[in-house]
């Protein structure tokens, strides 16, 4: 039986990271999110966590990985709830999960949440 998981909540900063299995950085401009981007695109066992100094509208931080079996990538919004954090996902291509980490990065994301699921842990 699956399980919805509340995280605890990101403390806010003020810089963006971005970060991958490699490290992370806080210089953060759209050069480094095309290159972190791109190694998930290259690497299916790569992710990509961009984390703003602040939620913007409500999510706090967008993860990304390569789905091993079709190349699409499975890209998950932290969106703030109360008492913490709760993950919600949706398959994309590559082309509109780098839309989706542009924007987020830009501060002009705005999911529409009925196409995304929760996030669920076994």
């Amino acid at each position: 039986m699956a399980k919805d998981v509340i995280f605890r909540d990101v403390k806010e900063q003020s810089y963006y990271r971005l970060e991958n299995q490699d490290g992370g950085t806080r210089e953060v401009d759209e050069a480094a999110v095309e290159e972190y981007l791109e190694a998930i695109f290259d690497d299916p066992d790569q992710f990509i966590i961009l984390t703003p100094p602040k939620a913007q509208k409500g999510i706090r931080f967008i993860q990304a990985r390569q789905d091993n079996d079709d190349r699409q990538i499975e890209v998950e919004l932290a969106l703030q709830v109360e008492g913490g954090i709760r993950l919600y996902y949706k398959m994309v291509s590559p082309s509109q999960c780098y839309r989706i980490f542009m924007d987020y990065f830009d501060n002009a994301f705005s999911p529409n949440m009925a196409e995304y699921q929760p996030v669920e842990f076994p």
